[in-house]
């Protein structure tokens, strides 16, 4: 089952610039190189809110994150992650399952994983247990093939949570919505389109609406993504 981990990173007391090199040229590049990611990039907070920077990492299977050489990584920590570490304001980690099916991204087959687009609308949701699958069949059927019609809109993926755990001075004890949706875009999103304006109030939307327990959005600019050697 392809999965998702998604981590929502603040500097803390530790200095931006130190932040930012650490993670760009140490911490990041250390996990290129295990097998089963398939993609890696670092975005920045574009709504003004915290977390202000995210990592979000394409693989081939949570178990990736359970196995070796990924959790030897853990056991060969530098001295200056261990320090990083020490003082980081927020790393939360969240690893998804992919729901399927995945609606095209607007590319098609020539859509690049490894060059996703410049913005990125992330959703949180929970909604109540019986309504689940109106809830999924709402999302698959409906939404996301109107919001494919909005200018600018890249891909829609959805994502199951199946295991989060954060540290940090910011750390947070809730656990994560249940249901992650990530929006692609090659612009800042047009909120405010008759196109999205249409998405957002049909009458399935409507009664949908009625059965979320909570609900988050969040926009984040693309900084930048790597790719193996």
């Amino acid at each position: 089952m392809p999965a998702l981990l998604f981590v929502f990173t603040e500097p803390g007391s530790v200095p931006e610039e130190e932040f930012n090199d650490w993670l760009d040229n140490e911490h990041v590049p250390l996990r290129v190189a295990v097998p089963g990611f398939q993609s890696w990039s670092r975005w920045v907070s574009a709504d003004g809110e915290r977390p202000t920077y995210a990592g979000i990492y394409d693989l081939t299977s949570p178990d990736v994150l359970t196995s070796a050489p990924y959790t030897d990584l853990a056991k060969t920590r530098t001295k200056r992650e261990e320090a990083n570490l020490a003082h980081i304001g927020l790393l939360d980690r969240r690893t998804y399952e992919l729901h399927e099916p995945v609606y095209p991204p607007r590319a098609g087959d020539e859509y690049d994983p490894l060059k996703p687009g410049t913005y990125a609308s992330i959703v949180e949701i929970d909604v109540k247990p019986e309504d689940e699958d109106g809830f999924n069949r709402w999302y698959d059927e409906e939404h996301i093939p109107m919001i494919a019609k909005v200018p600018g809109w890249v891909r829609s993926r959805r994502f199951v949570l199946s295991q989060s755990g954060a540290i940090g001075t910011d750390a947070a004890k809730a656990r994560p919505s249940k249901y992650l949706a990530i929006h692609e875009w090659e612009s800042q999103p047009q909120e405010h389109s008759a196109e999205m304006k249409a998405a957002m109030t049909t009458e399935w939307s409507k009664k949908v609406m009625g059965s979320v327990l909570s609900l988050q959005r969040r926009s984040l600019r693309l900084m930048r993504t790597w790719e193996r050697a």
